[in-house]
């Protein structure tokens, strides 16, 4: 029954939380070693704004916030790519589809961590099928901000508006291409998320410079 109730919420609010997918002491033991790396100057800043257009599916907000790549998560995290091995199965059961692991090593499995004073990523849709964000962190500001365009028959197309608060541990799906969101920004906490990129055996389509623009503020010539 449990099954069935991810699975509406998924094809039809288009989004859904799954609570206690990790344990909250592993989480926080995760956190703290991403957060020596940072401090140790070894893990990229990402700092841009105004860059992103409609190819890239993005509202050319800002971005600020510190990226594991995959090759960072391979190095340092290896449980990580335990779980999203791990996960495939649940993913393809709860989004009803033929998912498949990201054939694009820099993006399979990132962290963002969004450091207090302004970390953010402005509105944009994903450009993968399956968006899956597993949580480090509780967090009662910086919400991830989503957009949802809605209709009915019997009223005016609206859109809805929907503020998640993290939540250590919790495995958030979403279909990210139909989902114009954001992360509002940090004040006074640190925000971290494990980014678990999923795609389908039918579309794994990524711009090419995707990566230049996303990680490195490069606009397409």
């Amino acid at each position: 029954m449990r099954l069935a109730e991810f699975q509406n919420e998924y094809l039809y609010k288009l989004y859904l939380e799954i609570e206690g997918v990790i344990p909250k002491p592993v989480c926080r033991e995760i956190f703290n070693k991403a957060k020596n790396l940072i401090d140790e100057g070894k893990i990229t800043l990402v700092n841009h704004e105004g860059l992103g257009t409609d190819e890239e599916l993005d509202g050319a907000g800002k971005y600020f916030h510190y990226i594991f790549k995959g090759g960072d998560i391979r190095d340092h995290f290896p449980e990580l790519v335990v779980l999203y091995h791990c996960l495939l199965p649940q993913i393809a059961l709860v989004t009803c589809s033929k998912a498949v692991l990201s054939p694009y090593r820099d993006s399979d499995i990132n962290i963002k961590a969004y450091p207090p004073g302004g970390g953010t990523i402005g509105w944009h849709y994903d450009t993968n099928t399956i968006t899956a964000l597993l949580y480090l962190t509780s967090n009662t500001e910086a919400p991830l901000e989503m957009e949802i365009r809605r209709s009915h028959p019997s009223k005016p197309d609206w859109v809805e508006k929907v503020d998640y608060h993290a939540r250590e541990g919790s495995l958030f799906l979403m279909q990210g291409r139909k989902v114009w969101h954001q992360s509002r920004p940090t004040e006074k906490e640190y925000k971290m998320v494990v980014v678990l990129n999923y795609y389908t055996e039918t579309d794994q389509w990524r711009p090419s410079h995707f990566d230049d623009f996303v990680y490195g503020g490069k606009k397409q010539p």
